[in-house]
Protein backbone atom coordinates (compact mmCIF):
# COMPACT_ATOMS: atom_id res chain seq x y z
CA UNK A 1 0.00 0.00 0.00
CA UNK A 2 1.34 3.73 -0.59
CA UNK A 3 2.25 5.31 2.58
CA UNK A 4 0.31 8.23 3.15
CA UNK A 5 1.86 11.48 3.04
CA UNK A 6 2.58 13.74 6.96
CA UNK A 7 0.19 16.47 6.04
CA UNK A 8 2.42 18.66 8.29
CA UNK A 9 4.94 18.52 5.56
CA UNK A 10 2.54 19.06 2.99
CA UNK A 11 1.18 21.90 4.24
CA UNK A 12 4.85 23.31 4.56
CA UNK A 13 5.15 22.21 0.51
CA UNK A 14 2.18 24.47 -0.05
CA UNK A 15 3.25 27.58 1.87
CA UNK A 16 6.71 27.49 0.29
CA UNK A 17 5.00 27.10 -3.36
CA UNK A 18 3.29 30.40 -1.85
CA UNK A 19 6.06 32.25 -1.15
CA UNK A 20 7.94 31.22 -4.15
CA UNK A 21 5.28 32.94 -6.58
CA UNK A 22 5.43 35.48 -4.06
CA UNK A 23 8.70 36.17 -5.12
CA UNK A 24 9.02 35.80 -8.40
CA UNK A 25 6.00 38.06 -8.55
CA UNK A 26 7.85 40.76 -6.84
CA UNK A 27 11.51 39.91 -8.76
CA UNK A 28 10.11 39.58 -12.25
CA UNK A 29 7.15 42.51 -11.64
CA UNK A 30 9.40 45.32 -10.76
CA UNK A 31 8.88 45.65 -7.13
CA UNK A 32 12.34 45.57 -5.81
CA UNK A 33 13.04 48.69 -8.27
CA UNK A 34 10.28 50.59 -7.67
CA UNK A 35 10.73 54.34 -5.82
CA UNK A 36 10.34 54.33 -2.12
CA UNK A 37 6.83 53.78 -1.12
CA UNK A 38 4.97 51.45 0.81
CA UNK A 39 4.76 48.94 -2.01
CA UNK A 40 8.22 48.81 -2.35
CA UNK A 41 9.07 47.74 1.55
CA UNK A 42 6.35 45.16 1.04
CA UNK A 43 8.54 43.85 -1.82
CA UNK A 44 11.11 43.92 -0.01
CA UNK A 45 9.89 41.93 2.62
CA UNK A 46 8.34 39.17 0.44
CA UNK A 47 11.28 39.21 -1.58
CA UNK A 48 13.45 36.83 1.16
CA UNK A 49 10.84 35.05 1.79
CA UNK A 50 10.90 32.89 -1.50
CA UNK A 51 14.39 32.19 -1.42
CA UNK A 52 14.40 31.16 1.87
CA UNK A 53 11.33 28.78 1.35
CA UNK A 54 13.13 27.57 -1.80
CA UNK A 55 15.56 25.83 0.22
CA UNK A 56 12.86 24.83 2.69
CA UNK A 57 11.02 22.94 -0.80
CA UNK A 58 14.61 21.52 -1.23
CA UNK A 59 15.11 20.28 2.25
CA UNK A 60 11.66 18.44 2.23
CA UNK A 61 12.88 16.92 -1.28
CA UNK A 62 16.23 15.50 -0.22
CA UNK A 63 14.88 14.46 3.81
CA UNK A 64 12.55 11.82 1.83
CA UNK A 65 14.95 11.36 -1.35
CA UNK A 66 17.76 9.92 1.19
CA UNK A 67 16.09 6.94 1.88
CA UNK A 68 14.90 6.03 -1.61
CA UNK A 69 16.56 4.27 -4.64
CA UNK A 70 16.88 5.50 -8.12
CA UNK A 71 13.09 4.20 -10.01
CA UNK A 72 13.63 5.03 -14.16
CA UNK A 73 9.81 5.40 -13.73
CA UNK A 74 10.04 7.71 -11.68
CA UNK A 75 12.64 9.91 -13.88
CA UNK A 76 10.53 9.26 -17.32
CA UNK A 77 7.47 10.59 -15.38
CA UNK A 78 9.56 13.47 -14.05
CA UNK A 79 11.19 14.40 -17.30
CA UNK A 80 7.62 14.22 -19.38
CA UNK A 81 6.05 16.48 -17.15
CA UNK A 82 8.85 18.69 -17.07
CA UNK A 83 8.64 18.66 -21.09
CA UNK A 84 4.85 18.97 -21.49
CA UNK A 85 5.31 22.05 -18.99
CA UNK A 86 8.12 23.58 -21.06
CA UNK A 87 6.20 23.40 -24.84
CA UNK A 88 2.89 24.37 -23.34
CA UNK A 89 3.98 27.57 -22.15
CA UNK A 90 6.78 27.91 -24.57
CA UNK A 91 3.83 28.40 -26.67
CA UNK A 92 1.19 29.83 -24.54
CA UNK A 93 4.17 32.93 -23.95
CA UNK A 94 4.09 33.14 -27.95
CA UNK A 95 0.43 33.49 -28.13
CA UNK A 96 1.01 36.25 -25.51
CA UNK A 97 3.71 38.03 -27.92
CA UNK A 98 6.82 36.63 -26.75
CA UNK A 99 9.61 37.02 -29.10
CA UNK A 100 11.23 33.92 -29.92
CA UNK A 101 14.11 32.75 -32.48
CA UNK A 102 15.05 29.19 -33.92
CA UNK A 103 17.30 28.43 -31.27
CA UNK A 104 14.46 28.92 -28.21
CA UNK A 105 11.93 26.13 -29.75
CA UNK A 106 14.98 23.94 -29.84
CA UNK A 107 16.17 24.62 -26.52
CA UNK A 108 12.60 23.86 -24.86
CA UNK A 109 12.67 19.98 -26.65
CA UNK A 110 15.53 19.55 -23.37
CA UNK A 111 14.35 19.44 -20.03
CA UNK A 112 17.36 18.92 -18.28
CA UNK A 113 19.49 21.37 -20.63
CA UNK A 114 17.49 23.69 -22.59
CA UNK A 115 15.23 26.34 -21.80
CA UNK A 116 13.01 24.77 -18.77
CA UNK A 117 13.01 25.83 -15.39
CA UNK A 118 16.21 25.58 -13.61
CA UNK A 119 14.57 24.07 -10.18
CA UNK A 120 13.95 21.15 -12.56
CA UNK A 121 17.00 20.59 -14.75
CA UNK A 122 18.46 20.32 -11.82
CA UNK A 123 15.88 17.88 -9.89
CA UNK A 124 16.37 15.69 -12.82
CA UNK A 125 19.75 15.92 -13.32
CA UNK A 126 20.59 15.11 -9.28
CA UNK A 127 17.64 12.69 -9.67
CA UNK A 128 20.00 10.75 -12.41
CA UNK A 129 23.15 10.62 -9.74
CA UNK A 130 20.85 9.26 -6.92
CA UNK A 131 22.08 5.55 -7.37
CA UNK A 132 25.61 6.69 -6.94
CA UNK A 133 24.43 9.01 -3.86
CA UNK A 134 22.47 5.85 -2.26
CA UNK A 135 25.22 3.61 -2.56
CA UNK A 136 27.88 6.92 -0.89
CA UNK A 137 24.78 7.23 2.04
CA UNK A 138 24.93 3.20 2.66
CA UNK A 139 28.30 3.72 3.04
CA UNK A 140 29.39 6.86 4.18
CA UNK A 141 31.10 7.30 7.54
CA UNK A 142 29.89 10.46 10.12
CA UNK A 143 33.33 11.87 9.79
CA UNK A 144 32.84 11.23 5.88
CA UNK A 145 29.88 12.53 6.08
CA UNK A 146 30.91 15.30 7.59
CA UNK A 147 33.80 15.94 5.60
CA UNK A 148 31.45 15.91 2.46
CA UNK A 149 29.35 18.22 3.65
CA UNK A 150 31.66 20.88 4.56
CA UNK A 151 33.60 20.85 1.40
CA UNK A 152 30.25 21.13 -0.47
CA UNK A 153 29.31 24.10 1.77
CA UNK A 154 32.70 25.86 1.04
CA UNK A 155 32.58 25.21 -2.75
CA UNK A 156 28.78 26.65 -2.91
CA UNK A 157 28.51 28.92 -0.04
CA UNK A 158 32.09 30.19 1.08
CA UNK A 159 33.55 30.56 -2.58
CA UNK A 160 30.61 33.23 -3.51
CA UNK A 161 31.54 34.94 0.21
CA UNK A 162 35.19 34.83 -0.93
CA UNK A 163 33.90 36.35 -4.38
CA UNK A 164 31.97 39.44 -2.81
CA UNK A 165 35.29 40.42 -1.13
CA UNK A 166 37.75 39.67 -4.04
CA UNK A 167 35.05 40.40 -6.93
CA UNK A 168 36.26 37.25 -8.58
CA UNK A 169 33.65 34.60 -8.24
CA UNK A 170 35.33 31.21 -8.96
CA UNK A 171 32.74 28.93 -11.67
CA UNK A 172 32.53 26.16 -9.18
CA UNK A 173 29.25 26.88 -7.78
CA UNK A 174 25.94 26.25 -9.28
CA UNK A 175 22.58 24.87 -8.33
CA UNK A 176 22.74 21.15 -8.41
CA UNK A 177 25.79 21.22 -6.29
CA UNK A 178 23.28 22.90 -3.77
CA UNK A 179 21.24 19.66 -4.50
CA UNK A 180 23.84 17.71 -3.22
CA UNK A 181 24.83 19.75 -0.47
CA UNK A 182 21.43 19.70 0.64
CA UNK A 183 21.32 15.95 0.10
CA UNK A 184 24.15 15.33 2.09
CA UNK A 185 22.85 18.01 4.83
CA UNK A 186 19.50 16.01 5.15
CA UNK A 187 21.31 12.61 4.98
CA UNK A 188 23.75 13.36 8.09
CA UNK A 189 20.81 15.22 10.07
CA UNK A 190 18.52 12.21 9.66
CA UNK A 191 21.28 9.63 10.32
CA UNK A 192 22.88 11.94 13.41
CA UNK A 193 20.08 14.47 14.75
CA UNK A 194 20.46 17.24 16.72
CA UNK A 195 18.77 17.70 19.90
CA UNK A 196 18.17 21.21 18.81
CA UNK A 197 16.57 20.49 15.58
CA UNK A 198 13.26 19.00 17.95
CA UNK A 199 12.63 22.29 19.90
CA UNK A 200 10.16 23.56 16.84
CA UNK A 201 9.11 27.53 17.83
CA UNK A 202 13.19 27.75 17.96
CA UNK A 203 13.25 26.73 14.48
CA UNK A 204 10.70 29.15 13.22
CA UNK A 205 12.27 31.86 15.84
CA UNK A 206 15.76 30.89 13.76
CA UNK A 207 13.70 30.96 10.35
CA UNK A 208 11.68 34.81 11.26
CA UNK A 209 15.23 35.94 11.99
CA UNK A 210 16.78 35.16 9.21
CA UNK A 211 13.97 36.52 6.85
CA UNK A 212 13.70 39.67 8.88
CA UNK A 213 17.88 40.18 8.73
CA UNK A 214 17.64 39.66 4.97
CA UNK A 215 14.83 42.20 4.67
CA UNK A 216 16.49 44.97 7.01
CA UNK A 217 19.85 44.11 4.81
CA UNK A 218 17.87 45.24 1.20
CA UNK A 219 16.38 48.29 3.13
CA UNK A 220 19.66 49.07 4.12
CA UNK A 221 21.65 48.49 0.78
CA UNK A 222 18.72 49.67 -1.43
CA UNK A 223 16.84 53.38 0.16
CA UNK A 224 19.05 54.01 3.40
CA UNK A 225 22.70 53.33 2.51
CA UNK A 226 23.41 52.44 -0.94
CA UNK A 227 26.70 51.49 -2.00
CA UNK A 228 28.27 50.95 1.81
CA UNK A 229 30.91 48.88 1.71
CA UNK A 230 29.91 47.15 4.95
CA UNK A 231 25.88 46.36 3.77
CA UNK A 232 27.45 45.53 0.35
CA UNK A 233 29.82 42.65 2.20
CA UNK A 234 26.74 41.55 4.48
CA UNK A 235 24.84 40.82 1.59
CA UNK A 236 27.19 38.53 0.09
CA UNK A 237 25.59 36.22 3.00
CA UNK A 238 22.33 36.62 1.52
CA UNK A 239 22.95 36.45 -1.96
CA UNK A 240 20.46 34.07 -3.46
CA UNK A 241 19.33 30.16 -2.25
CA UNK A 242 22.90 29.09 -1.79
CA UNK A 243 23.43 31.69 0.77
CA UNK A 244 24.34 30.25 4.67
CA UNK A 245 21.54 32.21 6.05
CA UNK A 246 18.86 30.97 3.36
CA UNK A 247 20.53 27.35 3.85
CA UNK A 248 20.07 27.56 7.73
CA UNK A 249 16.32 29.37 7.65
CA UNK A 250 15.28 27.14 5.00
CA UNK A 251 16.24 24.34 7.00
CA UNK A 252 14.87 25.89 10.39
CA UNK A 253 11.73 26.66 8.56
CA UNK A 254 11.00 22.79 7.24
CA UNK A 255 12.17 21.55 11.00
CA UNK A 256 8.98 23.70 12.57
CA UNK A 257 7.14 21.68 10.34
CA UNK A 258 8.44 18.47 10.42
CA UNK A 259 8.08 18.83 14.54
CA UNK A 260 4.53 20.03 14.25
CA UNK A 261 1.52 16.95 15.02
CA UNK A 262 -1.23 17.01 12.85
CA UNK A 263 -3.68 14.33 11.53
CA UNK A 264 -4.25 13.72 7.93
CA UNK A 265 -5.83 16.02 6.21
CA UNK A 266 -6.44 14.65 2.58
CA UNK A 267 -7.43 18.05 1.03
CA UNK A 268 -4.14 19.66 1.90
CA UNK A 269 -2.22 16.31 0.55
CA UNK A 270 -4.20 16.88 -2.78
CA UNK A 271 -2.87 20.10 -2.99
CA UNK A 272 0.11 19.71 -2.42
CA UNK A 273 1.02 17.40 -5.03
CA UNK A 274 -0.18 19.94 -7.49
CA UNK A 275 3.06 22.12 -6.37
CA UNK A 276 5.77 20.86 -8.58
CA UNK A 277 3.42 21.68 -11.39
CA UNK A 278 2.88 24.96 -10.00
CA UNK A 279 6.46 25.59 -10.00
CA UNK A 280 7.20 24.64 -13.67
CA UNK A 281 4.45 26.61 -15.09
CA UNK A 282 4.44 30.08 -13.03
CA UNK A 283 8.12 30.54 -13.26
CA UNK A 284 8.85 29.14 -16.56
CA UNK A 285 11.45 31.04 -18.68
CA UNK A 286 9.40 32.21 -21.17
CA UNK A 287 6.91 32.87 -19.66
CA UNK A 288 7.60 34.83 -16.30
CA UNK A 289 8.21 37.67 -18.21
CA UNK A 290 4.37 37.49 -19.14
CA UNK A 291 3.81 37.00 -15.41
CA UNK A 292 6.33 39.66 -14.28
CA UNK A 293 4.33 42.47 -16.69
CA UNK A 294 0.91 41.43 -15.83
CA UNK A 295 2.68 41.24 -12.11
CA UNK A 296 3.77 44.83 -12.22
CA UNK A 297 0.26 46.31 -13.54
CA UNK A 298 -1.28 45.02 -10.63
Amino acid sequence: MKKERSSNIELCRIICMLMIIAHHCVAHGGGIGMDICTNKYIALFVFPGGELCFDTFLAISMWFLVDQTFKAERFFKTWGQVLFYSISFFCISVLFGAVVTKRDVFSVLFPITGNSHGFASSYLAFYLLLPVLSYISKNITQNQAKWTVAVLFYVEVISQLIGSVSGYYQPIYNELILFILCYFIALYLKRYPWKILSKKWLMLGIAFTAWLLVFVLWCLATIYIPGNQYVSFLMGFCGDESSVIYIVGGYALFFFFYNIKMPTIKWINKVAHTTFGTLLFHDHNFFRYIMGKYCSCI
